[in-house]
């Protein structure tokens, strides 16, 4: 339930223009004034200047971050490879620069390094981790060594869910893969892998098989599926969908596909209340990201199906299921008590509509294309964004399921019922989840996504309102706060983020908002942020 243009850096820069903001020369990997933080094993996971480090003058945002580049793969110890600019994204004060590892020109999964930069290029701070060395090649004959990993992968989610019908494999994609940059311990040497997308017939059913491109065993497995201006919304009107055998096309919406729409952008508000609660769910989202992140929702995550509705958010309500459970029998559920984001749309139970689940769906199609979190501890962290954002659009619209009582409780007024307390995690409907790293109920890696998310909306609760916890007495920064911070940190994680990166992420991006004094961040706020991380162990090694 609720669980989806490379320019390579020179290769040197004149010394002039790396410790013009106080870092060190070619010589030393940091200046004594850098803060450096570090995960469980010393690898560098953070740089924070002293002060900031100017970029050329005149110089575009892509031209400063690649200005910047060489002094951080010798700061973040980058011993193979090299790294390559992939994305820059504007934010409010200034903008992130996402740096990709490649080694012989395929990344290196989860190996990045995200420059903070102010308006005018400034390296603010870098946080990230990346591979220290590989081992191995990419066969010759890819497309053999290719075409067993896919039966691998296949094989493997297959042992793994017993349950899952139709697997399928599509095309598959060549990454370096380092599995210690998901976690705090020893490094590891990055391996050749194939990356293999596995579908069922069930459109929730989606994975990830990392195959080893030389050895063609099974290294990890990840669930992808997450559980949900232009809009398009379709009613089901409560017909059953098999999914057992279903697609994504068995549920989108859209003139001439599976469902039909039933309102679409500008039209009158029709019978079905499901309808027009997500037509303005959407729409709150839309504002929400539009004024507090500048982030245009339908534009990055909307679909177009090519029915003539153009890229639109779009949703299927009141569908019902049938399926095959864990016990082998098929069990058919209508109304249906689950909600979702397919990587392209949304579909909800009958019920399930309220403005919180609606923005906790959206928000993943968000980290899927920024921050792309996936696997492991990255998966519960996943979760919880969903959750922080899901919960700010509720209360910035002033939905009255977040007020009072509610306000931190997620899912209120649905027919679920609360899902998830992110104030007491441990009273959450789905299930008690830990307050903390370490603590009581955390699952670990390997555990249910959905639990470890606790934590992020534990320190949520704590940032934005404040209370006392854990030894710690926090003073509240309020929403707009920490909505900016929480969006700089979107930005920030690379896909393979543990939450000790998490908490790092925290603290760095509420300085470099101070220094930009984004939504009026100041230091003192930082302060409070700081013992949030710290009151919720997310300075810790997990």
């Amino acid at each position: 339930m609720f669980s989806s243009r490379a320019a390579v850096v020179a290769a040197a820069l004149a010394a002039s223009s790396l410790i013009a903001g106080g870092l060190a020369d070619a010589t030393t990997t940091s200046a004594p004034s850098d803060q450096v933080s570090t995960d469980g094993a010393g690898r560098v996971i953070a740089v924070e200047p002293g002060t900031p480090v100017a970029a050329p003058n005149g110089a575009s945002t892509a031209s400063a971050a690649q200005a910047h580049t060489a002094k951080l793969a010798q700061q973040f110890g980058l011993s193979v490879g090299e790294l390559v600019l992939s994305d820059v994204r504007q934010l409010p004060g200034g903008s992130v620069a996402r740096l990709q590892q490649k080694i012989n020109g395929v990344p290196v999964f989860g190996a990045q390094v995200v420059q903070d930069l102010d308006a005018s290029g400034a390296l603010l701070a870098a946080v990230g981790k990346t591979s220290q060395r590989s081992t191995g090649a990419f066969p010759a004959v890819g497309a053999t060594a290719q075409a067993k990993a896919s039966t691998a992968a296949v094989a493997a989610v297959a042992a793994k869910d017993s349950t899952a019908k139709g697997l399928r494999a599509d095309a598959v994609q060549n990454y370096w893969y380092d599995s210690s940059l998901a976690t705090d311990g020893a490094p590891a040497a990055a391996v050749p892998a194939y990356f293999v997308p596995v579908h069922g017939a069930d459109p929730e059913d989606k994975w990830t098989v990392v195959v080893g491109a030389e050895s063609s065993k099974v290294l990890t497995v990840w669930g992808e599926t997450k559980h949900a201006v232009n809009r398009v919304v379709c009613d089901a009107n409560r017909k059953i969908v098999d999914l057992d055998v279903a697609t994504e096309a068995d549920i989108r919406c859209g003139a001439g596909l599976a469902f039909g729409p039933t309102r679409s952008e500008g039209q009158a508000a029709v019978a079905t209340a499901d309808v027009n609660k997500v037509y303005d769910y959407f729409g709150a989202a839309q504002s929400f990201y539009s004024k507090y992140t500048g982030y245009d929702l339908t534009a990055n995550i909307g679909a177009n199906f090519n029915d003539g509705k153009g890229k639109a958010l779009r949703g299927t309500v009141r569908m019902c299921e049938i399926s095959t459970g864990r016990d082998g029998l098929r069990h058919q559920q209508c109304p249906w008590a689950n909600a979702f984001w397919d990587g392209e749309q949304m579909a909800f139970g009958e019920g399930v509509t309220t403005m919180d689940i609606t923005g906790h769906e959206l928000t993943h199609g968000v980290t899927q294309h920024t921050s792309a979190l996936a696997g492991g501890y990255a998966a519960a962290i996943n979760e919880g964004m969903s959750d922080v954002f899901g919960k700010f659009i509720a209360l910035k619209s002033n939905d009255p399921n977040a007020a009072g009582a509610n306000r931190w409780l997620l899912g209120a007024g649905s027919s679920l019922g609360q899902v998830r307390d992110m104030k007491t995690p441990a009273n959450s409907g789905e299930g008690p989840g830990p307050d903390r790293v370490n603590g009581q109920y955390w699952v670990g890696p390997d555990g249910e996504e959905h639990t470890d998310a606790g934590v992020v909306g534990k320190v949520d609760y704590l940032i934005t309102d404040g209370d006392t916890f854990n030894g710690q007495t926090i003073r509240g920064i309020g929403e707009d706060k920490a909505i900016a911070l929480w969006w700089k940190v979107e930005n920030l994680l690379r896909s393979t983020a543990t939450f000790k990166d998490l908490g790092n992420a925290l603290n760095t991006a509420c300085t470099t908002n101070a220094r930009a004094k984004v939504a009026g961040t100041t230091t003192s706020d930082c302060t409070q942020v700081a013992k949030a991380v710290k009151a919720t162990q997310l300075n810790q090694n997990a």
